[in-house]
């Protein structure tokens, strides 16, 4: 439901003719329905409510198409708000000369007077100003929130990209090394790898996942990995509490477990170990990693396979604004991470 609410609001925040539109079809009924002068709706009651907002639509657009770029939008607010209020006065004034002079010449057959004094008038073109002109803001808070959701699906589809093309081939080398031996290994690999592209190309085209689909591609990333890892070299992968039935964002873990694997494990250093654990406890996730590193290795500031920690954390902040926790640290020896985000 809350999807289907948020396509509505995306669909009508991009048709702005259509915004127009229901903001007038909806203002005409309203003051129909005050300028009336009988219980029963007549054709001089309509023709009254459209003159009535001739001078309004000119306010407001004269608002919305100027003053907004000239003003507003340039931080010169109080030049904004004097302007406003002239605009409003001059509104008033051309209500006064329309209906006391102007509009006898154009509707000869019809008897017109100006209902409202200057300060009455005033106030409806305060509304229609106030209204309009909050419309707009918002219209521009969604379109910018429409744009961070854009943006947050290509840093997703970028993510999708990150997996090393190395990986894929050096996952086949091994496949067919193991063939080569006649393994009995051979089909299980052959499906973790299908089944580990398959998530990343079309499983985590969707805002959020399952977890234990999630588990499950990172399971095979390192059952695949490991048919590359020396056998005295330390994996250790952790899960703790109850997954089912939780969500979360997709491909979040895989940077930092690839930078592991190939800082941590493919660094050349004895005892090398990778520790995974993830944890989940009520509605919080907790993910920590922690990798060895040599006295060589790269900082901690290096980029993820061209996903750099600076998008890492954009894409979190983006995805879980204020329900998620990151710290990064090393030491000499040690690459670690702490990830906590609130789970759906």
């Amino acid at each position: 439901m809350k999807t289907y609410i948020k396509h509505i609001l995306a669909g009508l925040v991009k048709d702005r003719i259509l915004q127009h539109v229901l903001f007038w079809c909806l203002s005409f009924l309203i003051l129909l329905n005050v300028l009336k002068v009988s219980a029963e709706v007549k054709r001089i009651d309509l023709v009254y409510t459209a003159v009535f907002h001739l001078p309004i639509v000119l306010v407001v657009y004269f608002n919305l198409q100027l003053l907004f770029p000239l003003a507003w939008y340039r931080g010169h607010y109080f030049a904004y708000g004097t302007a406003v209020v002239a605009l409003a006065a001059f509104g008033s004034g051309f209500y006064l000369l329309l209906f006391d002079r102007l509009i006898d010449h154009v509707f000869t057959g019809y008897y017109f007077i100006a209902y409202y004094s200057f300060w009455d008038i005033s106030l409806y073109f305060a509304i229609y100003l106030f209204l309009s002109s909050l419309l707009h803001l918002a219209r521009g808070w969604f379109r910018v929130q429409e744009l961070e959701n854009e943006k947050t699906m290509a840093e997703l589809k970028a993510l999708k990209s990150q997996v090393n093309p190395h990986f894929l081939f050096n996952s086949l080398n091994s496949i067919y090394s193991l063939a080569r031996k006649e393994s009995k290994e051979v089909p299980d690999k052959i499906v973790q790898l299908s089944d580990l592209m398959r998530h990343i190309i079309y499983d985590s085209d969707v805002d959020f996942i399952l977890l234990e689909k999630e588990v499950e591609m990172v399971r095979n990333y390192i059952e695949l990995q490991n048919l590359r890892t020396q056998k005295e070299n330390k994996i250790q992968f952790e899960t703790v509490g109850e997954f089912r039935g939780k969500k979360v964002a997709p491909l979040l873990f895989l940077p930092f477990i690839e930078n592991s694997f190939k800082h941590g494990l493919k660094s050349g250093i004895k005892n090398a170990f990778v520790k995974i654990k993830l944890q989940v406890s009520g509605k919080v996730l907790y993910f920590d990693i922690e990798n060895s590193r040599g006295a060589s290795a790269e900082p901690i500031n290096l980029k993820y396979n061209g996903i750099g920690i600076e998008n890492v954390k954009k894409r979190l902040e983006l995805i879980y604004p204020d329900q998620h926790l990151l710290d990064i640290s090393e030491t000499d020896d040690t690459f670690k991470v702490l990830l906590q985000v609130q789970l759906k």
